[in-house]
């Protein structure tokens, strides 16, 4: 995993938009399909991954999670175990 303060090269945004195309397709085709994806959401942090053989997605949710407390530390997590609720419920 390559953070944007890395030395390694940059991607072009013409490479940036090709992967994000990529990937959005992949995400419908997966969906249309009937096969789920499966969603890491953290506050404004969200990763959409296609089933695969070659994904082990629980290490790779894990290695995310590490990286961005890593990098973020406990911050990542404020403010999404609070819930809102609106008006009153009826029974």
């Amino acid at each position: 995993m390559i953070d944007s303060s890395s030395d390694e090269e940059k991607l072009s945004s013409a490479e940036m938009m090709m992967a994000r195309d990529l990937m959005e397709a992949k995400m419908e085709a997966a969906k249309s399909s009937g096969s789920h994806t499966h969603l890491l959401m953290i506050g404004n942090f969200r990763m959409e991954l296609v089933p695969s053989k070659e994904i082990n997605i629980e290490k790779t949710f894990k290695e995310t999670l590490q990286f961005l407390h890593d990098k973020y530390g406990n911050e990542i997590f404020q403010g999404i175990a609070t819930v809102e609720t609106q008006g009153h419920m009826h029974g």
